[in-house]
């Protein structure tokens, strides 16, 4: 019993194990749990150089685990012009953080901005190239919507990309056009992919990722699952870890093919031979990524029923003749797949093609994945259940976007959309997510909706899919572990696993749902080491 480096005491520990689900001490050592139990048998282990904290009654438990986001983009997003709707309510916001972006530039130098959302903005209307031209004229200007399937370039940044009224549009993009044939500067899925701005060096994504990591200690996460690695975010990561900078779990999943501006990675990954697995504990491959459709809330989902009052089925990528085979080839490969599809007729795509490669290989016990998954039909869920595919959910979307996709898909539809308590029924693991920084990667905004089924708003939709909130909490914890075969080290309080823990301010178990947004994070453990601690003003302190 010598060599323990921390012992817990005094606390409420929720383990999320389900064998043993509560314990009032941790023991830890070497980065990993040695003990879970009572006060008494937890200090049996102490000697000298044993650090004791005394949780006085606070609640412990797994930190957050990530299943889906964007964390390089996320922190280069960081050192961009900030158009979330918080900060910018408005067009005329908008535009004057522009403008003041501008004037402390040199002349032609590039604009870009992300986080813009029509649907919370006053106006409810995209910004255009006219709007963005009248506060820079002199600088080309690109600035990203939230759900990152659209963006907005002003004139001067169309021409340099040499996009004009005559540019076609590309396969699985939008090149949008008023009623006089003008562009109005909006640009859409794959569209995005002609525009020429510059992109960011290695030391601007190292910046990025420092203030990054701190957000994620902040919110408890202690692992991040990156659906859309390419060469440069990999090189990063490694970057990071030689210098020992790296204090976060990066899960990368690469990116396969050549979409929305991204380019694939297929060939040079199969090429060389990686595989699912392939790292250590801190990083470690998960397998490929790829594309089917867009968002709903810039009606580019691949939807059968079109979207409120209009004829518009949303755009799909890839065909199952297209994408299938391709995914065969990675899982021949010895590499899992991530397939992002949110309507109904992409998940059509995504689980036929699954079921093909099937009949020749079982894929029963890969764990492969199907991406935000929102809109699937009972079909779906049969036979998802029957491949045993994971649903990576975006509940994150629920709580802040929830509104908008009401009013896209309309409330009956979306009484079925992220369908929690059917993939229960049906068995189905469903980690949830904030597909950050598409939405606020706080996990308890996640946590609540799944819980209420309510949006940031107060709307409650579809109160039968709701679940209980340990469900929740395995959404975010031992689910999503079970997403990347790390269910035994990562999400759960038991010995043998990574001592990634964090102590919050309140029980969720407990409280009023209705409460659930407020809990923040006191202190982040990563591996048994204090990451991030509130009392040190928020900063995170590794």
């Amino acid at each position: 019993m010598n060599g323990v480096d921390l012992i817990f005491i005094n606390g409420n520990v929720i383990t999320m194990n389900e064998e043993a689900p509560s314990a009032s001490a941790v023991v830890v050592t070497n980065g990993e749990v040695r003990y879970a139990g009572e006060n008494e048998q937890a200090l049996i282990w102490r000697d000298d150089g044993t650090e004791v904290v005394d949780l006085e009654g606070k609640t412990l438990m797994p930190s957050f685990i990530e299943s889906h986001l964007h964390p390089s983009i996320y922190g280069l997003t960081l050192l961009e012009v900030d158009c979330k709707p918080d900060t910018t309510p408005s067009i005329e916001t908008l535009m004057e953080k522009i403008r003041e972006k501008a004037v402390s530039l040199q002349e032609g130098e590039w604009i870009k901005g992300f986080g813009w959302d029509d649907s919370r903005l006053l106006e409810k209307r995209n910004p255009t190239r006219w709007d963005l031209d009248e506060v820079a004229p002199n600088h080309p200007v690109v600035i990203k919507r939230a759900c990152a399937h659209m963006a907005v370039a002003n004139s001067k940044a169309l021409e340099i990309s040499g996009i004009s009224e005559h540019t076609p549009n590309p396969q699985g993009g939008n090149i949008e056009w008023d009623a006089e044939g003008r562009l109005t500067g909006l640009l859409q899925e794959k569209a995005q992919g002609l525009l020429a701005a510059p992109k960011y060096d290695q030391d601007d994504m190292a910046e990025g990722m420092k203030r990054a990591q701190e957000k994620f200690a902040a919110w408890g996460i202690t692992t991040v699952h990156d659906m859309s690695t390419q060469t440069d975010d990999l090189q990063l990561y490694q970057r990071l870890l030689e210098k020992n900078e790296l204090n976060v779990r990066v899960r990368p999943w690469m990116w396969a093919i050549d979409q929305n501006g991204f380019s694939g990675s297929l060939e040079n990954v199969l090429n060389v031979g990686l595989r699912s697995g392939f790292g250590n504990e801190l990083l470690k491959i998960q397998g490929l990524k790829f594309m089917l459709d867009g968002s709903v809330g810039g009606r580019t989902a691949a939807v059968s029923e079109a979207f409120e009052g209009t004829e518009n089925t949303g755009i799909l990528y890839n065909t199952f003749e297209e994408i299938a085979p391709l995914m065969k080839r990675g899982i021949e490969a010895g590499l899992r797949i991530a397939i992002h599809a949110i309507g109904d007729r992409a998940i059509d795509v995504a689980v036929d093609s699954f079921a093909a490669i099937h009949n020749s290989k079982d894929i029963t016990g890969m764990r492969n994945r199907i991406e935000h998954c929102i809109l699937p039909t009972t079909e779906h869920l049969e036979k998802m259940k029957e491949l045993k595919l994971i649903a990576g959910s975006s509940l994150g979307f629920f709580y802040q976007i929830g509104d908008n996709y009401t009013s896209k898909l309309g409330k009956e539809r979306m009484k079925h959309a992220f369908p929690h308590k059917s993939y229960k029924e049906y068995g189905i693991i469903a980690p949830g997510n904030s597909d950050l920084p598409v939405t606020d990667g706080n996990p308890w905004m996640g946590i609540y909706s799944a819980v209420t089924r309510k949006t940031s708003s107060g709307q409650a939709v579809g109160e039968e899919e709701n679940i209980c909130v340990w469900d929740a909490l395995k959404a975010y914890t031992s689910d999503a572990a079970y997403s990347s075969c790390e269910e035994e080290m990562l999400g759960v309080i038991k010995p043998n696993a990574k001592a990634d823990l964090m102590v919050i301010s309140d029980n969720p178990l407990e409280i009023d749902p209705e409460k659930l947004t407020e809990i923040q994070t006191e202190r982040t453990y990563l591996q048994g080491t204090l990451i991030f601690d509130q009392t040190r003003k928020g900063e995170c302190i590794v």
